[in-house]
């Protein structure tokens, strides 16, 4: 087994499918490709120009762009700041902080949205090494600021819409924000763990020093590396009053990471996530799955 994660913001200082017509355009979707590691690209037309991106939640920027794309945006203007990153292992980048006044995104205009330089950060899990696509354009959280995201892996789409006000809807629940990204409560029998929502891992981790001593694990067969025994977390899972069903893979995540692990691919296959960034809540609707 071989898993990409990337997990960028461990930051510590150091065509499409419209529903509206152009002029008046508040929801668009999007269709999902899925890359060889299992990783959801979606194609996006910026300011007139197709891109495959990846779809990363485990960043809190919303874009990252090759050296050679920032230099065609008139309206990106950098910070003067660099920007420290650690990926699951501990690996550490830099690079370079901008911001981008307006960008068209299909019909829809966004504003003030937050990147980076992008700078290769993939960690692998098992034998495969990754081989990083420089000049692969990446959105982030950041992407969908003020907006209303919806994920649907099984049905390979995305819906980004102008924020609602879902003040009433009984099915959207408050999310926690932090550096690491957004994170939702993940409960076993005896313990609540807090995990992080990330497209960019295809698989769902556990942080191996996290894990309560009465939830069951079990070993499993995958060579994580010298002196690392393969363990799959066991226990029944509920997240937002739905069961969860995975083999969470324990791993021994980066200390500086401070959540519990990583929610991944097989957690947006048994879900349907919408997330409203404009007052912070998410909904979780069960999949076939």
């Amino acid at each position: 087994m071989s898993i990409r994660l990337f997990f960028l913001l461990l930051t510590f200082s150091i065509s499409i499918n419209s529903f509206a017509s152009e002029s008046n355009c508040s929801k668009i979707e999007i269709p999902i490709v899925f890359d060889s590691y299992g990783l959801p690209t979606i194609k996006i037309n910026i300011n007139g120009k197709e891109h495959q991106a990846l779809l990363d939640l485990g960043t809190k920027y919303g874009i990252h762009l090759p050296l050679v794309e920032a230099n065609k945006m008139s309206t990106l203007k950098y910070t003067g700041e660099t920007v420290k990153s650690a990926n699951i292992s501990g690996e550490v980048s830099e690079s370079r902080e901008f911001v981008i006044d307006t960008l068209k995104v299909s019909c829809l205009s966004l504003s003030d949205l937050s990147g980076l330089e992008l700078t290769p950060w993939a960690a692998s899990i098992g034998e495969d090494t990754i081989n990083d696509d420089k000049e692969q354009i990446v959105v982030g959280l950041g992407f969908f600021k003020d907006k209303k995201l919806t994920i649907n892996y099984v049905d390979n789409f995305v819906i980004i819409q102008e924020s609602l006000d879902l003040a009433n809807n009984a099915f959207f629940k408050a999310y926690t924000t932090s550096s690491e990204g957004i994170s939702v409560d993940m409960k076993s029998e005896h313990k609540t763990y807090s995990m992080v929502l990330d497209t960019g891992a295809s698989s769902s981790i556990i942080v191996t020093n996290n894990v309560s001593p009465k939830d069951k694990v079990k070993s499993c067969e995958t060579d994580l590396g010298p002196d690392m025994k393969c363990k799959l977390f066991d226990s029944e899972l509920r997240i937002a009053g739905h069961g969860f069903e995975s083999n969470l893979l324990l791993y021994p995540i980066n200390q500086r990471f401070k959540k519990d692990g990583l929610l991944g691919g097989d957690f947006f296959y048994k879900f349907i996530v919408e997330i409203n960034f404009s007052d912070q809540t998410i909904a979780l609707t069960p999949t076939a799955m």
